[in-house]
């Protein structure tokens, strides 16, 4: 995973913690991902977007679903 995606993914999850600032219109959905992924859009905004927890949840299945993510923490070390 590029550290790009490794971004975009930390993002979602602290969008997760934000209350909705904006719902996703769904023809809106590709070009925004689009956007996202070629890097087009400043991270506040793919915060925002990521609210919407609709929208999180169609980017995730789209882009993450299929990465095997392993998460080291510190004191498993």
């Amino acid at each position: 995973m590029s550290n790009h995606l490794r971004n975009i993914r930390a993002l979602m999850e602290s969008a997760k913690e934000f209350e909705v600032s904006r719902k996703v219109d769904t023809y809106e959905y590709e070009s925004l991902e689009k956007m996202i992924l070629e890097d087009n859009i400043r991270y506040s905004e793919i915060i925002e977007l990521f609210t919407d927890k609709v929208y999180r949840t169609w980017f995730y299945e789209r882009n993450f679903a299929d990465e095997q993510v392993t998460v080291t923490r510190y004191s498993d070390l």
